[in-house]
C-alpha cells in the first residue's frame, strides 16, 4: 500500500452521480479540492466514473456513510469524467489517471494538517491523503475516517486537572463527557472543531483512579455529557444533556452553550497525547498490514548467467545460499528477517559445475550463506564474507549492520537550512530521515546508495532533531522520512532562480518497509514512474489493430532488430534486451498519455519499414504512429532513453515533424524461418554472417564520409558567398 502526503495543489473540474444528495458534495473544480485540503475536518472523497458498473453500486454505500457521518466527516464524490476534461488535472490526481480507471471506485480521506502555516516553507499547509484499503462497509469507512480527526479536547484525570480546566479559559462555558471508552469520542472531536474556542471541550475517563471525578458530578450512568455555564467567577451551574447521543442532538446542546466570537484557548491539548494518538494510529495501521497474506520469498536458483546478469547487476544486496544436503540453519530466519530489502538465490551443489560455481563465490565450506553488499562495484569488487554453518541469525544481522556503512548526509540544526536550500535550488529531490536511535535504519541506508538514485536525489538524516524543526516538518513520530522537492507548472522553470512557493514538502505515512519507502521516492522522479500499461509485441495485422487503431488515440512504435537478438550491448545485456528495457522504461515514464506502447521485430516484418521510409541498416528506430489522423513521425538519432524521451516531449508539444502515411499493415510470418532462408542465401551467395557484418560496416563507414563531405563543401559554399557579401 502506497500510502503519502503530497503537499502540492490538486487541480479538477463537476460532477453527475451525487447530484441531488444534500449530505454529498461534488469535487471537480480547483476551488471544491482546495476547500478540502485546506479544511479543518476530515473529507472522504469518493473517486467515480458514470460508466463504472461498480462504481454506481457502491454509491449507495457512499451515501450512507455520509447520512451516518453527517457533520463529522465531509463525504465528496469527485467524477473521474469531468476531471479528465482537464488535462492539467490528470497528473496531478493519480485516482483519475488512464491507467487507474480501471480500478475505480476508490476512497481517499483527507486528514487535516497540525499547523496552519508551515514554519519552514511559510506556505499554507494542506490535508494528507490516506486510501481506504480493505473491505468496505458504513462502519469500517467510519472507524478509519474517525482516526484522523484532530484531537483538541482536554483529557481529566484528577482532581487538579479538572480545577485546571474550569480555572483556565474563564470567558467559555465548558462540555464534559464521562465515558467508558479509552478513545476519544469522534462526536466529540468533530464538535470541538464546529464549535473551535468558542466552548472548552474534556473528557473523563471512568476507572478507579477516576472514581473521585464522577462522584463529584454525581455520575451514575455511562455515557454521560455535562454542560458548565460560567457564572462569571469560575463557578459554573451544572446543565445535564439528557436527549439521544448523537451529533444533532449533541450539537443543539453544545449550540447553546457556545459564545458567540472565538475566544483563543489558553489550555490545549497536550503534545504527548497527539503523539500517543498518531503512533496508536501508525500501530493500527501496521495491525492492518499484518492481517494481509505474509509476502512469500522464492530464492532464485543460481548458476552463472543468473550471477552475471542479476546477482552483479542489481543494487540491492544479496544472500546466497550454498548447501549440499543440508541447509543452513539460519537462512528462513534470514528471509522472515530482511523479507523484500535483499535479494536471495541458492545455489545446491550436486556436480563439478555447481562445484566450480561455489569456488567462484569464495565458498569453503557447506552450507554457507554468502552476502553481498550495495551497489555493483561493491559486490564485484566484494570481500569473501561468507557465514558459515555455526553462525547464528543474531550474528548474521551483527555482521550486516556493520558491513553496510552510512553514506546519508548527516546534518543538524545548524546546517539544515543551508543543505536544504542548495540542494533544492539544484532541483535535487531531498530525502530527509529523521530518527532517535544509535544509528540510522538499514533500509534507508540500503536505498540511500541504489545507483539508480545517484545525481537526483540526496538522502540526509537528522538525529535527535530539537522540537521546534519536529514541528516544522510535521513529524508525528520517529523514525520518520519526508521529501523536499520543487514543484514547476513548466520545466523550463527548474532553469530559473528558486521561488519560496515552489517549495514542496511530502510526509511518508507508510510502513517502514522497503516496498513502500521506495514507491514513494520513485514517485517524484518522472522517470521512475511506473505504468501498469503493457510494452506488447506486434506480429500479426490483428495485434496491430488492437493496440494502434482500436485503443488509443496515438502508438508509439520501437522497431527491433530481432535478427541479431544475441549480439551483446554490454557484458550484461544484448541489444535486444537493452533496447526492451529501454522501452519499458520509456512506458513508465509516459504511460499516463493516451498511448499504446508495442515494438515490431522490422528486420522480419521489413514491409513496415517501407511504410515508415526505415532502412533496415537505421534499425533500431522509434515511431510515432496515428491511424486516425494517418501519420507518423520517426525518431532521429541514437536509440537510447534520453533521445527516445526527448522525441516523446517534442511529438506531445506539436514540435515533431510529422509525414503522412496510408493504411499500416504487418503480414503474418515465421520469423525464424525467415532469418534461417536468408542465413541459407547468404552462405550460398558466398558471405557469411561475419562477411555480411563486414560488409554493412564498410558501407556503413562510407555512408558516414559522404555525410561529413556535403556538411563541408555546404560550409564552403556559405562561406565563399559570406566573402562575396563582405566585398
Amino acid at each position: 500500500m502506497n500510502k503519502f502526503i503530497l503537499i502540492a495543489l490538486l487541480t479538477l473540474s463537476t460532477q453527475a452521480l451525487f447530484e441531488n444528495s444534500y449530505t454529498i458534495k461534488s469535487a471537480n473544480k480547483m476551488q471544491d479540492f482546495r476547500a478540502i485540503l485546506e479544511s479543518d475536518f476530515v473529507s472522504l472523497v469518493y473517486f467515480y466514473t458514470e460508466e463504472c458498473e461498480n462504481c454506481q453500486m457502491a454509491a449507495s454505500l457512499v451515501e450512507k456513510v455520509a447520512e451516518d457521518q453527517e457533520g463529522i466527516i465531509n463525504v465528496f464524490g469527485a467524477n473521474c469524467d469531468q476531471i479528465n476534461k482537464d488535462p492539467n488535472s490528470v497528473n496531478k490526481l493519480p485516482y483519475c489517471s488512464e491507467d487507474m480507471l480501471e480500478q475505480l471506485p476508490q476512497i481517499s480521506f483527507f486528514e487535516p494538517p497540525q499547523f496552519k502555516i508551515n514554519p519552514y516553507t511559510k506556505e499554507p499547509m494542506i490535508a494528507t491523503e490516506h486510501r481506504f484499503q480493505g473491505e468496505a462497509s458504513p462502519q469500517s469507512l467510519g472507524t478509519f475516517g474517525h482516526k484522523f480527526i484532530p484531537n483538541h479536547v482536554i483529557r481529566i484525570n484528577t482532581l487538579e486537572e479538572l480545577k485546571q480546566f474550569e480555572t483556565t479559559d474563564p470567558k467559555l462555558n465548558k462540555v464534559l463527557l464521562f465515558t467508558k471508552k479509552k478513545e476519544t469520542s469522534p462526536i466529540l472531536k468533530s464538535l470541538n472543531l464546529h464549535y473551535f474556542e468558542r466552548v472548552k471541550f474534556g473528557e473523563i475517563i471512568a476507572s478507579p483512579e477516576t472514581q473521585s471525578l464522577l462522584d463529584q458530578f454525581d455520575i451514575k450512568d455511562l455515557p454521560q455529557i455535562i454542560g458548565l455555564e460560567n457564572n462569571g467567577d469560575n463557578t459554573y451551574n451544572h446543565d445535564i444533556f439528557d436527549g439521544d447521543l448523537l451529533f444533532k442532538p449533541i450539537k443543539k446542546f453544545v449550540r447553546s452553550l457556545a459564545s458567540k466570537d472565538r475566544v483563543p484557548y489558553e489550555q490545549v491539548n497536550e503534545k504527548p497525547k497527539e503523539d500517543n494518538r498518531r503512533n496508536r494510529r501508525n500501530k493500527q495501521n501496521d495491525q492492518e498490514e499484518d492481517t494481509q497474506k505474509p509476502v512469500v520469498i522464492t530464492p532464485t536458483k543460481l548458476d552463472l548467467s543468473v550471477l552475471n546478469k542479476q546477482l552483479l547487476r542489481n543494487d540491492k544486496p544479496a544472500l546466497v545460499h550454498v548447501y549440499k544436503d543440508q541447509m543452513h540453519k539460519a537462512w528462513d530466519d534470514s528471509l522472515k528477517k530482511y523479507k523484500s530489502l535483499f535479494d536471495y538465490y541458492e545455489l545446491q551443489v550436486d556436480t563439478q559445475q555447481d562445484e566450480e560455481l561455489a569456488k567462484e563465490l569464495f565458498i569453503k565450506s557447506y552450507p554457507s550463506i554468502r552476502f553481498y553488499q550495495v551497489g555493483n562495484a561493491g559486490k564485484k569488487k566484494s570481500n569473501k564474507i561468507s557465514f558459515t554453518k555455526e553462525y547464528k541469525i543474531e550474528e548474521i544481522n551483527k555482521d550486516i549492520q556493520d558491513l553496510i556503512d552510512d553514506k546519508t548526509i548527516n546534518i543538524n540544526e545548524q546546517t539544515l537550512q543551508m543543505q536544504l536550500s542548495q540542494f533544492i535550488a539544484d532541483n535535487n529531490i531531498v530525502v530527509i530521515y529523521f530518527y532517535q536511535t544509535p544509528i540510522v535504519g538499514l533500509t534507508y541506508r540500503v536505498l540511500s546508495q541504489l545507483q539508480e538514485y545517484y545525481g537526483k536525489y540526496k538522502f540526509l538524516s537528522f538525529k535527535n532533531a530539537p522540537e521546534m524543526v519536529i514541528k516544522q516538518f510535521q513529524i508525528p513520530s520517529q523514525p520518520a522520512i519526508t521529501i523536499i522537492f520543487r514543484e514547476v507548472a513548466d520545466k523550463k522553470e527548474l532553469e530559473e532562480e528558486l521561488k519560496p512557493e515552489q517549495v514542496r514538502q511530502a510526509l511518508f505515512t507508510g510502513k517502514h518497509s522497503y516496498e513502500e519507502i521506495k514507491s514513494f521516492i520513485d514517485s517524484f522522479d518522472e522517470t521512475k514512474k511506473t505504468s501498469h500499461k503493457k510494452v506488447i509485441e506486434i506480429s500479426t495485422q490483428e495485434q496491430l489493430l488492437e493496440q494502434c487503431n482500436k485503443k488509443q488515440k496515438l502508438c508509439y512504435i520501437a522497431l527491433l532488430n530481432g535478427e541479431h537478438k544475441q549480439q551483446k550491448h554490454d557484458e550484461i545485456l544484448t541489444k535486444w534486451e537493452y533496447q526492451l528495457e529501454v522501452l519499458d522504461r520509456i512506458k513508465n515514464a509516459h504511460g499516463d498519455k493516451q498511448a499504446s506502447f508495442v515494438y515490431i521485430d522490422a528486420s522480419c516484418h521489413d514491409e513496415v519499414l517501407l511504410k515508415f521510409d526505415i532502412s533496415d541498416d537505421s534499425l533500431p528506430n522509434f515511431v510515432a504512429y496515428s491511424n486516425a489522423k494517418k501519420i507518423y513521425s520517426k525518431l532521429i538519432g541514437r536509440f537510447d532513453y534520453e533521445s527516445i524521451n526527448k522525441f516523446i516531449e517534442r511529438q506531445y508539444k506539436g514540435q515533431s515533424n510529422n509525414i503522412q502515411i496510408h493504411e499500416l499493415e504487418i503480414l503474418e510470418r515465421d520469423c525464424e524461418e525467415v532469418f534461417q532462408k536468408r542465413k541459407e542465401a547468404s552462405q550460398k551467395s558466398g558471405l557469411s554472417d561475419f562477411d555480411e557484418e563486414i560488409l554493412k560496416e564498410i558501407l556503413e563507414e562510407e555512408k558516414q564520409r559522404k555525410k561529413e563531405l556535403e556538411k563541408e563543401l555546404k560550409k564552403g559554399k556559405k562561406k565563399n558567398k559570406k566573402s562575396k557579401d563582405e566585398l
